[in-house]
């Protein structure tokens, strides 16, 4: 087994305590703490606190990416429409299962209105991201003639916003994650139903 690195270590950790405790109560010292080395030692490896959470927001982009996607992106454009519900359940399933991407949304909903910056990833996260590749699967879909052809960023967010509502009430909810996951899955077979072109 791999073992992980003191500065990424060091990442996780303040991964932690930034989604437990917010930004400015975790400080240098207990994250420190968290991985088992003095406070000092965190500057072998970073400038300071605001370093970790350039270091950290930078790592969880390339996760988000890797896993879920961008415009950049997207893997192929499904075939089918059944291939298209299973690519949206994959991707929504990684966003509400992976431990470090919900703790980085719990981290960011505490920290949209301190910091302006956080806002905009937030922002990003919870629906322009989507919404730009969504908006751009979707036209390619209605050229493959799977789709109904009507404006592709209107139904793209129509797709996109009420998972964004469902994946904060299961964030918020633990209780109810089962209940939301087959919300989403009835929410998507009606979106099927409705923009979806019946294949022959």
């Amino acid at each position: 087994m791999e073992r992980i690195k003191t500065k990424d270590k060091i990442l996780l950790a303040a991964l932690d305590l930034f989604a437990e405790r917010g930004y400015d109560e975790a400080s240098i010292d207990l994250i420190a703490e968290a991985v088992g080395i003095k406070g000092p030692s965190i500057y072998a490896h970073y400038k300071g606190k605001e370093d970790i959470l350039n270091s950290l927001i930078d790592m969880m982009e390339r996760r988000y990416d890797a896993n879920f996607g961008n415009t950049f992106n997207m893997e192929k454009i499904p075939e089918t429409l059944d291939e298209f519900k299973e690519d949206c359940l994959r991707r929504i399933e990684f966003t509400m299962n992976d431990t470090q991407i919900k703790k980085v949304r719990r981290f960011c909903n505490k920290e949209q209105y301190r910091d302006v910056r956080i806002a905009a990833l937030t922002s990003k996260h919870q629906l322009t991201l989507n919404l730009e590749m969504y908006a751009l699967m979707l036209e390619k879909m209605m050229e493959k003639k799977l789709i109904r052809k009507l404006d592709a960023r209107l139904l793209a967010l129509e797709l996109v916003a009420p998972v964004t509502l469902m994946v904060g009430i299961a964030d918020r909810e633990p209780d109810r994650i089962s209940e939301m996951c087959t919300q989403i899955d009835a929410h998507l077979t009606h979106f099927i139903k409705i923009y979806g072109i019946a294949e022959e």
